[in-house]
């Protein structure tokens, strides 16, 4: 009997094992940079080809789960009529001017 790894080589002429391993180390990467946990899921489905024949086809199916690092997060305020504001529609406009000052020059100690 052959091996099972012999056999998932020979599906897709082997591109079903490049794309799953391809697959794998994006999963990896991202599990190392985000600490959490993903998860690969590979099935296969089995049909037979004819009624009656010992010939069969063979379809591959590969997801995945991968872990997404956390979005940052902005603060709004709701105005009345329910729009999306990042200034509080309750806090008021403070009207502020420059202030200007002149400094004497130092003067050389003797």
């Amino acid at each position: 009997m052959r091996t099972a790894t012999d056999i998932l080589r020979d599906i897709r002429a082997g591109e079903m094992t490049e794309e799953l391993s391809e697959e794998l180390a994006t999963l990896t990467n991202a599990v190392v940079a985000t600490g959490k946990k993903g998860h690969i899921t590979l099935k296969i489905s089995i049909s037979p080809a004819s009624k009656g024949d010992c010939a069969v086809t063979v379809v591959d199916e590969i997801k995945s789960s991968i872990p997404q690092l956390a979005k940052s997060q902005t603060l709004m305020f709701v105005s009345p009529s329910g729009s999306l504001s990042r200034q509080d529609p309750r806090q008021r406009n403070l009207d502020l001017t420059a202030v200007t000052t002149s400094t004497p020059a130092l003067q050389k100690a003797a």
